[in-house]
């Protein structure tokens, strides 16, 4: 499947409802293997080699990003150091504060580690969640992990070989956003909240920019 279509589909979707289509989708973009070629050739047929208009990060590429949602082409690195794994925010328990699908897209994948928070009671510092049972994914090549805004504690774990995965964001509305997104410690306390957000903010500040550079 082709980014075009993909996005064309996705914006004609009830992005609550039609999960398994989206799914399914996401599945069949990860099949094509020109994703990011293709990506960084329209970028350099319209901006040069310019990099001020192309939204990426240490880890990720942004292949379309809209006000309802953000394609992501995110890299994973194995890693011999503390430094790269804060690069690549590994064994960081940590939720989110948007709906994310993921699927592996290239080599052995990472492992998130999850863990369902069963009461609804928004964190506080100290007071540890009532937690589900540990799952865990490895996101390898048609292996896809979904997870919901502010119900999974998740974890990252390297994988052996480098490796790339394909996402789908969904940002969540101002309208009905009921929480922000936490930080918690080995054992599952909450520790801060707020470095999950920075994953879309990161994007909507640097789009800000880019309208008045």
């Amino acid at each position: 499947m082709k980014l075009k279509t993909f996005i064309e589909r996705m914006s004609a979707y009830d992005l609550q409802r039609d999960k398994p289509r989206i799914v399914d989708d996401l599945r069949r973009l990860a099949t094509n293997r020109t994703l990011l070629s293709e990506h960084l050739y329209t970028a350099i047929q319209s901006e040069g080699f310019s990099t001020r208009n192309n939204l990426y990060s240490a880890y990720a590429f942004v292949l379309h990003y809209n006000e309802l949602f953000t394609v992501r082409l995110g890299f994973w690195s194995p890693v011999t150091s503390q430094d790269e794994s804060e690069t690549f925010i590994y064994k960081l328990n940590h939720t989110h504060d948007f709906e994310l699908y993921a699927v592996g897209y290239s080599g052995d994948g990472y492992t998130t580690i999850t863990r369902k928070i069963l009461d609804h009671t928004p964190p506080r510092v100290g007071t540890r969640p009532t937690l589900g049972e540990e799952q865990a994914l490895k996101l390898a090549p048609g292996e896809v992990l979904h997870m919901l805004p502010l119900q999974d504690v998740h974890r990252q774990l390297p994988p052996q070989t480098m490796s790339a995965s394909l996402s789908l964001l969904i940002h969540p509305q101002r309208s009905v956003k009921t929480g922000e997104a936490w930080c918690f410690d080995e054992n599952h306390m909450p520790t801060y909240p707020g470095i999950a957000t920075q994953e879309t903010a990161l994007f909507e500040d640097t789009l800000s920019l880019l309208q008045y550079g």
